[in-house]
């Protein structure tokens, strides 16, 4: 139940700075926080991962909805093992991140992204990100990191 409630806390986090970004923010405002590298700015991502495909948005949902299916088969699989509960999280936190980038794209078209990083390479300097990707990327590398336990 407590992976559960990760994914839960992932989608609902993401999904209150969303709604106080896309309110409070105009797109392209760029806002340093503090005397980090990490810019605010409110950016809608109508395709995929690094904007690809943002001209084939409803291929992009349909791709989309697969994936977070197959995702939540996989889940479902190992939620009754005890063995398993690195791969637990990590599955967790990408299904959190993952409905919650699906329910932007479903209900608003796109997805909501507000954080850039100011870094010396310009093409990573572009990306914008928001914590649903973050997640999604940090359960990727969990799931590479734990899926020995499903060798049995």
């Amino acid at each position: 139940m407590k992976y559960l409630g990760t994914a839960i806390s992932v989608f609902a986090l993401d999904e209150c700075i969303k709604q106080y970004v896309d309110k409070k923010r105009k797109t392209g405002e760029c806002t340093r926080v503090g005397n980090t590298c990490v810019m605010i700015e409110k950016f809608y991502n109508t395709g995929a991962s690094l904007s690809m495909c943002k001209d084939h948005p409803r291929l992009v949902t349909g791709m989309h909805v697969f994936v977070m299916g197959a995702l939540s088969g996989v889940y479902l699989c190992v939620q009754n093992r005890r063995d398993c509960r690195g791969l637990k999280l990590a599955l967790s936190l990408m299904l959190g991140g993952g409905f919650s980038n699906l329910w932007d794209r479903i209900h608003k078209h796109h997805v909501v992204d507000y954080v850039r990083f100011r870094t010396p390479w310009k093409k990573l300097s572009k990306l914008v990100f928001n914590l649903s990707d973050f997640a999604i990327f940090l359960g990727a590398i969990l799931t590479l990191i734990f899926a020995h336990s499903l060798r049995d």
